[in-house]
């Protein structure tokens, strides 16, 4: 009996492993026409409807996007120290540790023992001792491919963790580019605000001069020391709004947030126009479409494990144990004895445990799947508005850079005029403050023109991954 018994394992081992290989086909082939099913329901057009027509440039790093040695520099420095990014990684690590524990349970576990008594009667009698040892072997077949199942829902998790890392790393990039260019633009404004104020204090001056040979009243003098003193106010604010983003910037690298930093005086050149590819090459490239994929592959994965683990599971064992009154003879053959077993075993009544927990799974399926298709609807809109974007700070350029040469020639005009009495000081203050803010919003103008570009850099995906 023992012969036969032994005989019959290598052909109970063989069917579950080709269970186990059909489990993974069938998991595939059972999500992707969901999957593909979700996607197409949204009906893409063939084209983006934004953005260039013509051939554009085709971006997949940073560098390209922003040829600019000192923020590429930044990048790198933040993705050696973010302290968010870390954590990130120990995601990946944490998956990492869940799918050894899942390749474990496929393999035998072994054990072994070993005890010592002694004893004696508290009366006349004489001290005894006895000593057992034991070695065990245990393995559950995977008849049913269920144990495998769990195994594909742990790969496609680990997977999706991949996906979502790559997507923080991005993130990361991308805040530290804008908050770059932010303090750039803070800075510029800072500028343009001392210009301002110095302007300010020369009307102030030469209207004290004009006031003291009684050729300008003291209203005029109290309105030039008025916008003098809100334009000083003016400075204060842009200089700690200057600070603020060096701070949000220091953050971002890692470092103390002092708020001093080297900043360059004017934003880094950058790719024009970008080629947005095709929506299915974004489906492909997208790390959060990527991670929804997967997510949704082991959500399918997880009913096929909750479907069969409702039929008969077998677990074979295997066992050598030893039992002696001397330690000496622990190992003698003769007091040795083994163990084989097979046991097959299923449940004929759970009050419904088993369906239920299938129909968890089977919505938590549709769940992932439905979440597949919003996760592409916002890439979708990711993109579209980000080419619309693009689209429309290139139609206002030429408007804003017109009104800001033409506010700067209107106040050159005034200041003249003023000079020789023609007109108020209040007009002169009044074009003064058109001219600053038509320059601001230039200055706004051209961060906003780089920000599109991240955006639009970051919703096709981001960084590509290395082949």
């Amino acid at each position: 009996m023992t012969r036969n018994f032994l005989r019959a394992l290598p052909l109970i081992a063989l069917a579950g492993s080709s269970a186990a290989c059909v489990t993974q086909q069938s998991v595939i082939a059972d999500a992707r026409p969901a999957i593909t099913s979700e996607a197409a329901r949204i009906s893409a057009p063939e084209a983006w409807t934004f953005g260039p027509k013509e051939d554009a440039a085709v971006v997949s790093a940073w560098s390209e996007l922003i040829p600019d040695t000192a923020l590429n520099a930044l990048i790198e420095e933040a993705m050696r120290n973010s302290p968010s990014l870390r954590a990130s990684a120990e995601s990946v690590n944490r998956a990492q540790a869940f799918l050894r524990q899942a390749q474990a349970s496929r393999l035998p576990s072994l054990g072994a023992s070993f005890g010592a008594n002694g004893g004696a009667p508290l009366e006349d009698g004489s001290f005894s001792e006895s000593y057992l040892a034991g070695l065990s072997a245990s393995w559950e077949a995977d008849l049913w491919g269920d144990i495998r199942a769990d195994l594909l829902a742990t790969q496609f998790d680990l997977l999706s963790a991949h996906s979502v890392y790559r997507s923080a790393r991005d993130a990361l990039a991308a805040s530290v580019a804008r908050s770059y260019i932010g303090a750039i633009e803070a800075r510029r404004i800072t500028g343009l605000t001392e210009a301002t104020l110095n302007a300010q204090e020369e009307t102030l001056r030469i209207v004290r001069a004009r006031y003291d040979l009684g050729a300008a009243s003291r209203r005029e003098l109290v309105l030039s020391e008025s916008d003098v003193a809100s334009a000083r106010d003016n400075l204060e604010v842009a200089r700690a709004n200057e600070t603020a983003t060096i701070m949000a910037l220091q953050m971002l690298l890692g470092r103390y947030p002092d708020g001093r930093m080297e900043i360059a005086a004017d934003l880094p050149d950058h790719v024009d126009v970008l080629h947005a590819g095709t929506h299915e090459s974004l489906l492909q490239q997208r790390p959060d479409v990527l991670s929804s994929e997967y997510g949704a592959l082991a959500a399918f994965a997880a009913k096929r494990s909750a479907e069969t683990a409702r039929w008969p599971s077998l677990s074979l064992s295997a066992g050598l144990n030893s039992g002696t009154l001397d330690i000496g003879d622990i190992i003698d053959p003769a007091n040795m004895a083994y163990s084989l077993g097979a046991r097959l075993a299923t449940s004929l009544f759970d009050g419904g445990l088993s369906r239920a927990r299938l129909d968890a799974a089977t919505a938590s399926q549709r769940q992932a799947v439905a979440n597949y298709g919003q996760t592409v609807l916002n890439a979708y809109f990711d993109v579209e508005s980000s080419l619309q974007a693009i689209d429309t700070l290139k139609a206002r350029t030429p408007y804003i850079e017109t009104s800001a040469e033409a506010a700067r020639e209107t106040l050159r005009l005034a200041e003249v005029q003023y000079k020789e009495g023609a007109i108020d000081l209040l007009d002169v203050l009044t074009f003064r403050q058109r001219s600053f803010s038509a320059d601001r919003s230039l200055i706004s103008l051209e961060r906003q023109q780089i920000e599109a570009r991240i955006a639009l850099y970051m919703a096709l995906g981001g960084t590509p991954v290395a082949e």
